[in-house]
């Protein structure tokens, strides 16, 4: 018996029509290991296939995510998806590296065109697969009581954070450069005495001013509002206070509401100002276990900003396996 905590899995045909369940979208030329500690699904990492004339240059890379691996639990489950001549070995050099990291590697399959193949030596599978359905198995039915539905593939997944076009796009700019000019203007004020006399310096209106903004978005999102244009650049604009974007990703906690503000306003943000807001979505994603959101988003404000700081450590966090509640911890002084 397997459980991930939401969806239980009681067979082989349940963890092979759960996995896109498990990693959002429908995989393809992907190598998904799924990692288990006391019958829990603990993570579940998705590389790309590598094609054949990488397969030499493999051993070192396939080491390297054996131990990171190894942290999360004792045993995994390797699924290939695409043909067998690239599956096969890819496989193979990963459950010799799983295995020298000290786990056990219970199964190893296949999938492609509706059937799986054990590679670990299974005779009940035979030579000819195993044909699955998934209408067959209680999982569909679980994740959508559960709200969960993959995407098509990881393309549909990159979509979700396509950037607005049209004239929506253009209200946008023009909403972004009036927040910009207003942030200016409130760094240039000296602002209003307060009653000991003393004039709050100029970091700390703009900070309180972000942090303000950021509250109102998230008790918006709470309330499943969707912010206006002006709302959205004024966001994205305090969000380049380094003060207020700590402050907003630290009050990240993972939820749904979170995901979709993060998401919408990462679309409608302007390029330049849209570091931010995707890095705060991949820290929601990262926290929410989506790793698939979390790498696409980072990737998104890297595009952005190439030497963004906070996009550049929590991808090496994710690239090195640091779970999620360590990076918490770590990030919280907790």
């Amino acid at each position: 018996m397997v459980a991930s905590g939401k969806l239980l899995l009681t067979s082989r045909e349940d963890v092979v029509v759960a996995v896109p369940y498990l990693v959002g979208f429908h995989p393809a030329d992907s190598l998904i290991c799924i990692v288990l500690d006391h019958q829990r699904i603990q993570l579940v990492s998705r590389r790309d296939l590598p094609h054949l004339s990488e397969i030499e240059e493999l051993a070192a890379p396939a080491a390297q995510t054996a131990a990171m691996i190894a942290q999360y639990g004792s045993a995994a489950i390797l699924i290939g998806y695409g043909p067998a001549e690239r599956v096969e070995p890819a496989a193979a050099v990963l459950t010799t590296a799983l295995r020298a990291a000290s786990m056990e590697v219970r199964d190893v399959l296949r999938v492609a065109d509706g059937r799986y193949y054990c590679l670990c030596g299974d005779p009940d599978c035979g030579t000819d697969g195993v044909a699955y359905d998934p209408a067959a198995s209680i999982v569909p039915a679980e994740a959508a009581y559960l709200g969960i539905a993959p995407l098509p593939d990881r393309a549909a997944l990159e979509h979700l954070i396509t950037p607005v076009t049209g004239p929506e796009r253009g209200r946008m700019r023009t909403a972004t450069t009036a927040a910009l000019r207003r942030l200016i203007d409130l760094l240039a004020d000296g602002g209003v005495a307060t009653t000991t006399g003393r004039r709050p310096s100029q970091p700390e209106q703009a900070v309180r001013a972000g942090i303000t903004a950021v509250r109102q978005a998230y008790e918006a999102a709470a309330r499943g509002e969707i912010l206006s244009e002006d709302e959205v650049a004024w966001l994205t604009a305090v969000l380049m206070v380094p003060e207020v974007r700590d402050h907003a990703w630290i009050a990240c906690d993972g939820s749904d509401e979170h995901r979709r503000l993060w998401i919408d306003v990462t679309r409608r943000a302007t390029l330049r100002a849209s570091a931010a807001p995707a890095c705060l979505l991949a820290v929601t994603a990262y926290l929410a276990g989506d790793g698939a959101l979390a790498n696409i988003a980072v990737d998104r404000s890297l595009h952005a900003d190439p030497d963004y700081r906070l996009a550049q450590l929590l991808g090496q966090a994710m690239q090195a396996g640091v779970p999620p509640r360590l990076w918490r911890a770590a990030t919280t002084d907790q």
